[in-house]
């Protein structure tokens, strides 16, 4: 939101929340469930607001993943001692795929 100085009161009126809910969500206070409908509205309102903006804001933009350092750990053991299986991986693919009809509906 900084980058392209988008305030949160202006996105908080383009989704009709409340902007304490936009403050939360950019802060990580609490995390809603944020489906593929969700991140397609919140790009879309994104984009309409954004300043000088040289591309399109996706979800990919708005996501930054960073692993405690006890679960990294972890779950690099689990991994070598487990492998997927088939059915888990096509569920998977599957779920990829819905959210992605999702945000290329829109």
């Amino acid at each position: 939101m900084a980058r392209y100085d988008i305030k949160a009161g202006d996105l908080a009126d383009e989704l009709n929340l409340s902007a304490n809910s936009v403050s939360n969500l950019r802060k990580a206070k609490t995390m809603p469930r944020l489906d593929g409908h969700s991140l397609n509205n919140l790009c879309n309102a994104l984009n309409r607001l954004a300043h000088d903006l040289d591309r399109q804001i996706t979800p990919f933009d708005l996501i930054d993943y960073t692993p405690d350092s006890d679960t990294s750990a972890r779950s690099e053991n689990s991994n070598s001692s487990k492998s997927s299986t088939p059915s888990q991986h096509r569920k998977s693919s599957a779920i990829d795929a819905e959210n992605q009809a999702c945000l290329t509906a829109a």
